[in-house]
């Protein structure tokens, strides 16, 4: 299982996703090894 994990100096919605200027949405998490990965969705190009 992997643990969601936040930043303090981003703001993140309640399900711990920030939301990038560009619009691109990133959630980062920590797996049971203590690694921290992340998970992007790219902003939609205009």
């Amino acid at each position: 299982a992997m643990t969601r994990y936040g930043f303090d100096f981003m703001p993140q919605d309640p399900r711990g996703i920030w939301a990038a200027p560009e619009g691109a949405r990133i959630a980062w998490f920590k797996d049971p090894d203590g690694n921290t990965l992340s998970l992007t969705q790219l902003a939609p190009e205009a």
